[in-house]
């Protein structure tokens, strides 16, 4: 079988036409077409600052015994109990009392000293540590010690603090979980306009697409143990699958007649063609039932060793010369 010479392009051209008019001769014009409508919005989160407190310690200077969570015995002229905590900053923490101290204690620079004599009912306080935005607390309890001689106090320290993980962009939303997860409240500010924010997650909602800086959420329990997050919420629009056609090719297969081949991606449509090429097929016009892969259409009629094109526009329906909003048509030349 002897098959011509041919020369085979094929294109996707990312501006679409609202309509291509072909005439004589093979020049077509293209007009702006319409700009698809987004079906949806997405949110996410990019450069996360958390601002919070944990890792609340309480130990006694000599020696270093722990009473974090535990029952420790403090003898009265002992070292301090020193208070120390981790910020996810980095940045120096300071301490507080909450309220005036019972007598015989005091808290300076984060050591808290016992009275020297020994406590005779129990003894609770809280203590407040703070770094900007971040806020945890630790509570005291000095209880009566069982040794006369020497008089010993036991002493416990409870923490109470709110951490926010690095929040989570996952389905078009961003997830801002918090240890513990419970008891907790969380609240947005400065977000974008028309977001939602429930229960820890943020939605675009029908924000307008943007980049928005400065973004904060904050953590808070019932007793003020506080966490906060800086961060910028990008805002993007959605948009359904768009019909794109590419890698057109032709086929002989008699001297008159070709196959002409081409993929569709995205999404199926009907394909509205037109050839332009010699002969009274010239201006020829139909529809192809585009499916998602590979579509074949025949053309017969065609006069031997001359060039045609075929134009193809991925339509809203067969019948309409409407191109599909952002689709991207294409074309084939070939020499029969």
């Amino acid at each position: 079988m002897f098959i011509h010479g041919k020369v085979l392009a094929a294109a996707t051209v990312p501006v679409v036409a609202a309509g291509v008019v072909l005439v004589a001769g093979g020049s077509a014009h293209a007009a702006t077409q319409a700009a698809p409508k987004p079906i949806g919005y997405t949110v996410t989160a990019t450069d996360a600052r958390s601002d919070s407190i944990s890792h609340v310690t309480g130990t006694f200077g000599t020696p270093a015994t722990s009473v974090v969570g535990s029952t420790a015995v403090q003898v009265p002229t002992a070292d301090p109990i020193q208070f120390g905590a981790t910020d996810s900053l980095g940045a120096a923490i300071s301490w507080s009392s909450t309220a005036a101290l019972p007598t015989g204690f005091t808290l300076t620079a984060g050591a808290l000293s016992l009275p020297a004599a020994a406590v005779t009912a129990p003894v609770t306080f809280t203590v407040k540590a703070t770094d900007g935005t971040a806020v945890a607390f630790a509570t005291v309890n000095v209880g009566v010690g069982a040794s006369a001689v020497p008089a010993e106090d036991s002493v416990t320290v409870t923490p109470d603090t709110v951490v926010l993980n690095a929040p989570v962009n996952a389905h078009g939303r961003v997830t801002f979980t918090t240890v513990p997860s419970a008891g907790v409240t969380e609240t947005l500010a400065n977000g974008p306009a028309g977001a939602v924010f429930s229960d820890g997650v943020l939605s675009a909602g029908k924000a307008v697409p943007g980049d928005y800086k400065n973004v904060a959420v904050t953590a808070k329990d019932a007793a003020g143990a506080t966490a906060n997050e800086v961060f910028d919420a990008v805002v993007q629009p959605v948009y359904a699958p768009v019909p794109r056609l590419s890698g057109g090719h032709a086929v002989y297969i008699a001297p008159t007649r070709e196959n002409v081949y081409f993929v569709q991606s995205g999404a199926a449509s009907w394909d509205h063609f037109t050839i332009v090429g010699p002969g009274a097929i010239n201006g020829h016009q139909g529809w192809v039932d585009g499916k998602l892969g590979l579509n074949a259409a025949v053309y017969s009629g065609l006069e031997y060793g001359h060039g045609y094109t075929v134009f193809y526009q991925p339509v809203t329906g067969r019948g309409s010369t409407r191109p599909v909003p952002g689709s991207h048509w294409g074309y084939v030349y070939f020499v029969s």
